[in-house]
């Protein structure tokens, strides 16, 4: 009798044991190997560099090793990432739109999951104003630029749309591969 009870006892372990073991290895559905950080580049969290009647140059919040400069003039803001002394222009002028652009307030750092220093993209809102007569109205995107060893730049844009985040994220975890946007076509 003791050898039947420390039998069902042992399968009842083992079974337990493997659907632990089981459920330790599943992923809940909406798993990702990725996740994001978010810095600000609000002008009140920002340190002033230069600044006069046409612009200025604001010091934002670093993340992992590179710094972020926000550079505004002519209606126009753009973002200068620094890593080891090397600087990354990322020209939403050329490679986006020539017309107005304003930046949103913050950056989201795309990453491996536990890799925070070590993020593969960066997603920026723009606020793009192309029509001249009404300064109000403009177009809501998020730009993707992929961070590896050797280049920092803009590979993609996402109009808005209801998903535009997560379109924008998955461009990021692919971004790597992706070429560089030079200038945007006026067609």
């Amino acid at each position: 009798m003791n050898q039947k009870i420390t039998l069902i006892y042992i399968f009842g372990l083992l079974l337990f044991g493997l659907d632990s073991i089981k459920a330790d290895n599943e992923k809940p559905e909406n798993y990702s190997l990725y996740e994001s950080s978010y810095t600000s580049i609000a002008q009140k969290d920002c340190r002033t560099l230069e600044s006069d009647n046409l612009g200025s140059i604001e010091e934002c919040e670093s993340f992992a090793d590179m710094k972020v400069t926000v550079i505004e003039g002519d209606l126009k803001q753009g973002i200068t990432l620094t890593r080891d002394n090397k600087r990354y222009e990322l020209n939403f002028r050329n490679a986006i739109s020539y017309a107005f652009i304003s930046l949103g307030l913050e950056l989201e750092w795309r990453y491996k999951r536990n890799e925070f220093e070590n993020p593969l993209a960066l997603i920026v809102r723009l606020e793009v104003n192309e029509e001249l007569e009404d300064l109000d109205k403009t177009i809501s995107s998020l730009v993707v630029s992929k961070i590896t060893e050797k280049e920092i730049c803009i590979v993609g844009r996402v109009e808005f749309q209801n998903n535009q985040d997560e379109v924008a994220r998955r461009i990021a975890e692919k971004s790597h591969d992706m070429p560089c946007i030079s200038s945007f076509n006026l067609n």
